[in-house]
């Protein structure tokens, strides 16, 4: 293979390439991004596009196709700057149809991932409108991931009921992974665990080993097994899933960050705080590599390491950390967002356990805390990780 593959890549390099050797090199990318071998399918995608530029006007729109397929690759591989300049400079040459719908909804789970969700829901929509029948089953299964973020359950479960219609298995990966990150926002924990665990069934026979929906499956069952006070699998599950993201996209990835932010919920729910402490700094330290420092994902990891260092009595440490990001973040988002909730709980602990009873009282009567505190699990995480 690597022999074969180096004489298409030489080949596209030189003056003398032809449609067909572009044609190759295409193919050759297509199959190993379909294998979740990502870090090998990019060098080949680039190379198609110089091949299919050599083309001029005549490979035009391969080009463009091949475009896309690498902007789709480097949103994989959590390079949302180049693969945003990527997909949309596939879809200045692609006519309105099934290869623009693409490029449209995996614009969409970028924004979706990066928190934009007017826009990834603008890309979405559009991307449905272009196509009919089977085509439409993807774009809508971005859709409705993007209603879940927006706590817009009862159109993404009819979108999910929908699709799951005739879907074969590796669709069905998608749908339950969907259907679970609804059940885990909704606090209907064992529901999660189910599809999460057929999620991982299916997953397994119709994907490949480290394929991101399977890495996401068991994000998942980690986080219905925690909520459900089975702390043990739950750590299982969330290191496997850890384990499958690490293989397919490196360390360095946000959907590990994310992965990192929850198994640290755990740790510091179990009085674990010095492993907590170090996987929340290693996930805000991606969080600000890939999204910046005022990101919300930044934020709420920094938020969370504060209420690590205050449970080991570090509060003045703490205490920086705490009122930048809760500022930072009531900025960002209204008073009764769970982002700002949760901040602000945290805030109460660290007011309460360092002696400042006054302050710590204002925070109660905001948060009104007879239902505040009773909402959820006691520390928040990232759920969801991105499977699609």
């Amino acid at each position: 293979m690597k022999p074969v593959l180096f004489i298409l890549i030489a080949a596209a390099a030189g003056n003398g390439v032809t449609s067909s050797e572009a044609a190759k090199l295409t193919s050759q990318a297509e199959q190993l991004y379909l294998q979740s071998r990502y870090a090998e399918a990019e060098p080949i995608f680039r190379q198609a596009v110089e091949a299919w530029t050599a083309q001029g006007a005549e490979g035009q729109r391969n080009r463009a196709l091949a475009m896309s397929d690498l902007g789709s690759l480097l949103r994989a591989l959590g390079r949302y700057p180049e693969a945003e300049q990527a997909l949309t400079e596939s879809l200045q040459d692609l006519e309105p149809g099934v290869d623009a719908s693409r490029a449209l909804w995996n614009l969409a789970t970028l924004y979706r991932t990066r928190g934009e969700l007017p826009k990834a829901e603008s890309c979405a929509l559009r991307a449905v409108a272009m196509v009919e029948g089977p085509d439409r089953v993807a774009p809508r299964l971005v859709l409705a991931s993007i209603y879940t973020e927006q706590r817009r359950y009862a159109e993404a479960e009819e979108i999910l009921a929908w699709a799951d219609e005739g879907a074969d298995d590796a669709v069905r990966v998608a749908i339950y992974n969907n259907i679970a990150a609804i059940a885990l926002t909704t606090g209907r924990y064992s529901r999660a665990e189910e599809f999460s665990r057929k999620a991982i069934e299916l997953g397994r026979r119709a994907l490949p080993d480290q394929h991101p929906a399977v890495a996401a499956a068991w994000n998942s069952l980690g986080q219905a097994r925690r909520f459900q006070g089975d702390y043990l699998e739950a750590e299982r599950a969330y290191r496997e899933s850890m384990e499958l993201w690490e293989r397919a996209v490196g360390e360095s990835h946000p959907n590990v960050a994310r992965l990192r932010m929850n198994l640290g919920a755990l740790y510091h729910e179990r009085g674990r705080e010095t492993g907590a402490e170090t996987l929340f700094r290693q996930a805000a330290a991606t969080f600000e590599r890939v999204y910046g420092p005022d990101h919300y994902l930044t934020l709420v990891a920094r938020n969370e390491l504060a209420d690590v260092l205050r449970a080991q009595r570090r509060f003045t440490e703490a205490e920086k950390l705490s009122a930048r990001s809760l500022a930072s973040l009531e900025r960002s988002f209204p008073a009764g967002d769970y982002r700002v909730i949760q901040a602000l709980k945290n805030r109460w602990r660290l007011l309460h356990d360092s002696g400042r009873g006054r302050e710590a009282a204002t925070i109660a009567n905001r948060l009104r805390l007879s239902s505040a505190f009773a909402a959820g699990p006691g520390t928040a995480a990232v759920r969801a990780v991105d499977g699609i």
